[in-house]
């Protein structure tokens, strides 16, 4: 082979590639980007209308359906989604995989424009290409200070101090600082009040001069605007002329003419004062206790999160430092104690620096025992150094070519270079063990490594096209699973195949080098000790095995069977992503509808007086005494009932660090990281203890750790259950019925409903007009409708620009105003008594207007493909996927059954099950024969097989190697059972299950454990082609009872071939087995972050390489010599 050839010969020119190779990664691991997993693309659009003070009933008429019946008609949609809440809705449409983003964003927006009108002062709708259900935000950040954190700090004024009231200062001076950090796409600022302009007026004053809300909010609309008027000309010039009319000051707004009487203008001024406020609070953010303003970033897509986080981080440092921005402001306000400052309180780098170094441990660890196994069996620091060459360099190289496909460095690929790491070695083996049995023939080095590299090339290449092609079908599957699958896929494959390019140009250029001729007489490697004296053992009963086909078969089918009965009793439950954590735990608290912000308060407080003894722990140096104590006297939890049995009856979570409360209209969430990441787990028993009923009676409350994967609104193994229909009510009572089997099936806590709290209806005021009175009045019911809205809310009637922005112009009672601003929420009592402006010259109280009615409406309204749902979202806390699904399925029978969910609802078992449905259905096809061969699976077999055929231009050959295949599929089950096992036994450690990133692993090894079989079978055809030089003394079956006589170089019968191939073929077998499997271990034994995505994967493989090198060994050969004769199969065309 002239490749070969050529390496051995220009050993320079080598050296050259090898050096310019590691200089080209160097460089390009620069340039990777990093990430924590795989960037998964799909296509979902979201449209979000605003309508301040619409309730959800309004928007989902008035909005909402209207939207929806245009873009039903949009091309691809999979399935199309909406919320209507107060103020405001939203409608996600999902498309199917593979379509074009651009070509459907522009249909929805046709679409939209089709819609006929919206009611006055809707906002116009907001097209985004992003996914609100699946927004990762890099960090969260808080804005804190003010002496003591804004509970009553004073600035230098003497007003009391706010922190919440730095709203547009954190939007217009922080926000736009982080927002140029190269890399980040999106920055948000959350739990503050923005400021707003309002146009207090008072009701009598108005109703005095004849004036109604209505000519108030027309005066200030028409005046409020800049005009162009034309242009003029000057000399030679043209001069644009424009009326300039936009408010430029509360002034300027008191000076507007609202109607003229009698001569006399009648302003603004006269009946309002304009003042520059803050808008009613409508939520908070907490940390440790006290109120904060909270930031959170996103990055764009491709970025390399670590280069922007030290960019974030960076802008932090600069508005925290000395001079800066913050220390400006506090010195401003006087805050000297407790000045300003911005912290990061979660940081995703932080979890993945840890699950990277992980990787890389594993990568180092698994290439140290690898070569410790080299040792084991080689006892030469040469030939070790030469094997050893092809891991750096594969791994170096493949590098590059992440990059140039334009992957990134996440925990996948990762872990595909780890998984790569024993198997790079594998053909550096095969390639030095027949050089060293070349030279023990009397050849050189140079000429050992020429004609040994040329006579096993053939089977290097088939072998590692066999590792390779499998993935083929795995390329091709487009969803979720398949671009996770995708960075394991391309990393193992490249890194394979460049240890292939290294074995036969690095591998023989170094050996002719490095080893020296062996001395006359020397023993070969193969024959060595109890290796040699084992192969000869396996080899002779290998001959007397097969002497009789009829036994030879049966004990093949005996092998094969059992694999297959093993496979299927062993196989633990069935998910569908690893769960996994970001060590983040994150809990849900919905309070009953119509909880007010003040209710909202007091239960923050009391879930924070559960939780302070761990965030006081969490706040003390790491490894000092002080928080060694701390965390040495935290109280144990006590473990659900149903947790008990793995966990124990308590359980003593980790300390808390920046524990935080959010609250907005109709839920709350709290959540914090555990300062031990180990223990991430018990602290959800922490915030599952804070809320429990006796804290917080008549709420519901979730804990749950965020996991890895947040893939189209679902997330981790969770499963949704629709409940669908045109009536409301009972929809809600179906999903609600339901909710309580499932809970008694699954724990409290496992299921969460959306809406929260079941669409249960919220505290309404109904407000019925006395057509007579109102005309009496001179009102139409249009006017009294916007003067009641002014005299709760206000009326928004336009913008004014305030320091270069843009904040709200508010038409709003003054009474309602000062309750607002002293309160958050008026009196409902004192509403009939509310003065409404008439222009009959008096006001006239609202109950005289109207009757006042209580009632309740629903406080969100959820659609799925056009009607009314209610959803559950189920996520079992011990249990694998398709167990849950099963449970799920025997409730929804059992509630049909007995009519607690009726004919007219109609249920969806949706997420993460028909995801797991779906693939399961790629990978391992429907059930039907056209399913079954056009599934991945199937089709990885297929492709491996006519891969095998081209190497051997045989057709039965191949057969013979696929025999390896079931073989390792028990070793792969066994050792999952066996991490599944382990998994269960140990409190905190996730439950091992077979989700579809360790299905992936069987699919790993139909490509690697033919390897072995391909070595065995391709010698045996040179054997008995007559191509080996095998000394007849050397043969295993010399001496046994009907043995053939031959000499060197002679071809051997079949059975004789058979034999001996497997004596020559046991070591480099063994040798690349157990690197490969030591290579794998801390992928299955090391915890960590992370590690739950790939232990199941690492574990499959390497019990299957174990046990099927074991198998291969007596198998094979068994069916190749039932399916092989003298003379057949040996040439071409042996089919």
């Amino acid at each position: 082979m002239k490749l070969v050839d050529g390496s051995v010969r220009q050993p320079v020119t080598v050296v050259v590639c090898v050096l310019l190779v590691a200089l080209a990664g160097l460089l390009a691991l620069q340039r990777l980007p990093i990430q924590l997993t795989p960037t998964v693309s799909s296509t979902v659009i979201s449209v979000s209308t605003f309508w301040e003070g619409a309730s959800p009933s309004e928007v989902e008429r008035s909005i909402v359906e209207k939207q929806e019946e245009k873009l039903q008609g949009v091309a691809g949609i999979q399935q199309m989604t909406s919320v209507s809440s107060q103020n405001s809705g939203r409608v996600r449409l999902e498309f199917a995989v593979g379509t074009d983003p651009d070509a459907a964003l522009r249909e929805v927006s046709d679409k939209l424009r089709q819609v006929q009108s919206y009611p006055p002062n809707v906002d116009q709708p907001v097209v985004e290409a992003s996914d609100p259900e699946n927004r990762d935000y890099i960090s969260w950040i808080v804005l804190q200070g003010g002496d003591d954190g804004g509970a009553g700090g004073v600035e230098a004024d003497g007003h009391a101090f706010d922190i919440r009231t730095l709203q547009d200062f954190a939007q217009d001076r922080i926000k736009p600082r982080l927002e140029r950090v190269n890399g980040v796409s999106e920055v948000n600022v959350l739990g503050g009040r923005e400021r707003e302009l309002q146009v207090r007026f008072d009701a009598e004053r108005l109703a005095q001069r004849g004036l109604t809300v209505d000519d108030l909010i027309a005066a200030l609309g028409a005046a409020n605007r800049n005009a162009s008027a034309g242009s003029v000309r000057e000399s030679k010039s043209e001069v644009a002329v424009r009326a300039v009319g936009q408010f430029e000051s509360p002034e300027a707004v008191e000076a507007v003419v609202v109607a003229v009487r009698e001569g006399r203008p009648i302003r603004v001024g006269d009946v309002a004062e304009a003042i520059v406020t803050y808008k009613k609070p409508s939520g908070f953010v907490r940390s440790s206790g006290k109120p904060v303003i909270a930031i959170n970033v996103q990055q764009e897509v491709g970025s390399n999160i670590v280069e922007v986080m030290n960019g974030v981080r960076a802008a932090i440092d600069e508005l925290n430092g000395a001079g800066g921005l913050l220390a400006t402001e506090s010195a401003q306000r006087g805050f000297t104690a407790d000045p300003l400052k911005l912290r990061i309180v979660y940081d995703q780098t932080t979890y993945i620096d840890d699950a990277i170094a992980l990787v890389t441990n594993n990568i180092w660890q698994g290439g140290l025992l690898a070569t410790i196994t080299l040792i084991l069996f080689l006892r030469s620091w040469r030939a070790i150094a030469i094997i050893g060459i092809a891991i750096p360099i594969s791994i170096i190289g493949t590098v590059v070519v992440l990059l140039a496909l334009g992957r990134t460095v996440n925990v996948i690929s990762l872990a595909g270079l780890a998984f790569a790491v024993g198997m790079l070695v594998d053909n550096a083996i095969v390639v030095l063990e027949n050089i060293w049995r070349h030279m023990e023939r009397g050849k050189s080095p140079t000429r050992a490594a020429i004609d040994a590299t040329s006579e096993v090339w053939g089977a290097i290449l088939g072998s590692t096209l066999t590792t390779v092609v499998v993935f083929i079908p795995i390329l091709l599957i487009e969803d979720e699973v398949g671009q996770l699958f995708r960075d394991i896929a391309i990393a193992l494959s490249v890194s394979v195949l460049l240890s292939m390019l290294v074995a036969i140009t690095v591998v023989p250029s170094a050996a002719s080098r490095l080893l020296k001729p062996l001395a006359a007489g020397t023993a070969s490697l193969t024959e060595k000790g109890w290796l040699g004296r084992l192969s000869t053992l396996i080899a002779r009963g290998i001959y007397r095995v097969t002497a009789n086909r009829a036994v030879a078969l049966a004990a093949a089918l005996v092998f094969t069977g059992v694999s297959i009965a093993g496979t299927v009793f062993l196989l633990p439950p069935r998910d569908y992503l690893p769960r996994g954590n970001r060590n983040l735990v994150f809990g849900l608290i919905l309070p009953p509808p119509g909880t007010s912000l003040e209710q909202q308060t007091e239960i923050a407080e009391r879930v924070e007086s559960t939780v302070r003894p761990y965030w006081e722990a969490g706040k003390l140096p790491a490894g000092s005494p002080e928080r060694a104590a701390a965390e040495d006297a935290l109280p144990s939890v006590p473990v659900a009932p149903w947790m008990a049995w793995k966990v124990g009856d308590t359980i003593k979570p980790s300390a808390v660090e920046n524990y935080f409360v959010v609250s907005f209209p109709g839920a709350m969430f709290h959540g914090g990281v555990a300062a031990e990441s180990a223990r991430a787990t018990a602290n959800e028993y922490l915030m599952n203890h804070a809320t429990r009923p006796e804290v917080l009676p008549g709420t519901l409350a979730f804990a749950f750790q965020v996991p890895l994967f947040r893939t189209s609104g679902s997330s981790g193994s969770a499963v949704r259950v629709d409940f669908i229909g045109d009536d409301l009510d009972a929809v809600t009572a179906a999903a609600n019925a339901t909710f309580l089997r499932l809970m008694g099936a699954f724990g409290p806590g496992s299921v969460q409903p959306d809406p929260p709290s079941f669409n249960l209806p919220g505290p309404e005021v109904r407000l019925v007009p006395n057509q007579r009175a109102i005309a009496e009045a001179g009102l139409s019911p249009a006017q009294l409708g916007t003067a009641v809205l002014a005299a709760g809310d206000g009326a928004i009637v336009g913008e004014y620009r305030l320091g270069g922005e843009s904040i709200d112009l508010k038409v709003v009672d003054a009474n309602a105003a000062i309750a607002a601003a002293e309160v958050a929420s008026r009196d409902l009592g004192a509403l009939p008594d509310t003065p409404i402006a008439t222009p009959i010259g008096r006001a006239v109280h609202l109950g005289a207007l109207a009757s006042i009615e209580r009632g309740t409406a629903p406080t969100q309204i959820n659609h799925v493909d056009r009607q009314r749902a209610v959803s559950l979202q189920v996520t079992p806390p011990t249990m694998a996927l398709d167990e849950a699904i099963v449970v799920i399925e025997k409730t929804l029978d059992d509630a049909r059954a007995d009519g607690s969910i009726p004919g007219s609802v109609r249920t969806d078992v949706a997420g993460s099950a028909s995801k797991l449905a779906s693939i399961q259905e790629t990978l391992l096809g429907d059930g039907t024969v056209l399913g079954l061969v056009t599934s991945s699976m199937f089709l990885a077999l297929l492709v491996c097989y006519l891969v095998m055929v081209v190497l051997f231009q045989s057709f039965k050959l191949p057969l013979v190697i696929l025999f390896s295949v079931p073989l390792a599929c028990v070793g792969g089950v066994v050792a999952l059972f066996a991490v599944f096992l382990w998994s269960m036994s140990m409190p905190l450690m996730p439950m091992q299950t077979l989700d579809v990133l360790t299905m992936l692993g069987f699919v790993i090894l139909i490509g690697v454990v033919v390897n072995n079989a391909i070595l065995i079978v391709h010698q045996a055809r040179n054997f008995m082609r007559g191509e080996g030089d095998e000394a007849p003394s050397d043969l295993a079956f010399r001496g046994l009872r009907g043995a053939p006589a031959v000499a060197r170089g002679v071809a051997l019968p079949a059975r004789a071939a058979i034999a001996e191939s497997v004596r020559t073929r046991v070591r480099p077998i063994l040798m690349s087995s157990f690197t490969s499997v030591m290579g794998l271990l801390p992928l299955v034994l090391a915890p960590g972050a992370g590690s739950e995505l790939y232990r199941g994967l690492g574990a499959v493989v390497a019990g299957g390489l174990l046990v099927s090198t074991i198998f291969t060994i007596f198998v094979v050969p068994l069916v190749m010599a039932v399916v092989v004769r003298d003379g057949k199969a040996a040439g071409a065309g042996g089919a």
